[in-house]
């Protein structure tokens, strides 16, 4: 056991997570000791605190806790304390936040601005690290009626396919539909490729009467709508 180890019970009482959660509420946690929370025990040599540091600290870019939105059930596991549950807990909490985000907007609630679109879509599609294309498909009141991850590329590209796009919206009955897609790099400046895409599908949906109303790129926590920079 290292000489400087402290186990959680043997803190001062203000500095212990569940004590501080029932004086001052849970917004008064550190992130380091919300996962620990989550985690309950630590090791033989690092406390449930310490522990966490080190799962908050593991991916090599993306540091706290939107580092959990990136690693895998694989890389979690690798860390001496981390087993199966441990792992499986941290990553359903992650998808929770996912979760959490998207239910801020009902489904059910009219597209009707790039903003909502964007904020929609942005916590899930943020976090992926290659290039993701989303359809979302809406009816004759800009409602949501379901979306499809269609297409996903490289890190640097996706190829999507016109075709594909509208005969998801014929099969599911669509009025009108939206682009969605992100840019791992978080800069959402619209590539040459993403407005000929956007050219394609516009024109292919005025053929059989189905519209697209927007194509908006998501970079991080920023977009980009070309319906607003006037290529739609």
């Amino acid at each position: 056991m290292s000489h400087n180890f402290t186990a959680i019970k043997d803190l001062p009482t203000s500095e212990r997570p569940y004590e501080k959660i029932e004086k001052c509420g849970v917004s008064c946690l550190s992130d380091a000791e919300l996962v620990a929370v989550l985690i309950k025990n630590g090791t033989r040599n690092k406390n449930s605190v310490e522990l966490a540091r080190e799962i908050l600290n593991l991916h090599p870019v993306h540091k706290g806790l939107i580092g959990l939105h990136y690693l895998s059930d694989k890389e979690l596991k690798h860390i001496d304390g981390i087993g199966r549950v441990k792992a499986a807990q941290l990553l359903c909490a992650a998808e929770i936040s996912n979760r959490m985000t998207k239910q801020r907007i009902p489904e059910r609630e009219p597209f009707h601005s790039p903003e909502t679109v964007a904020g929609f879509f942005m916590e899930e599609m943020r976090t992926k690290e290659t290039e993701t294309t989303v359809v979302a498909f809406l009816d004759n009141r800009c409602r949501l009626m379901r979306y499809d991850v269609l297409f996903v590329g490289s890190i640097s590209s996706c190829v999507a396919n016109p075709r594909e796009i509208l005969k998801k919206a014929l099969q599911y009955d669509a009025s009108c539909f939206i682009l969605v897609h992100n840019h791992p790099s978080g800069d959402c400046t619209p590539s040459q490729a993403d407005l000929v895409l956007t050219e394609r599908v516009r024109d292919a949906g005025e053929l059989i009467g189905i519209q697209l109303l927007d194509h908006i790129i998501l970079g991080d926590c920023q977009y980009v709508s070309l319906r607003e920079r006037g290529h739609i």
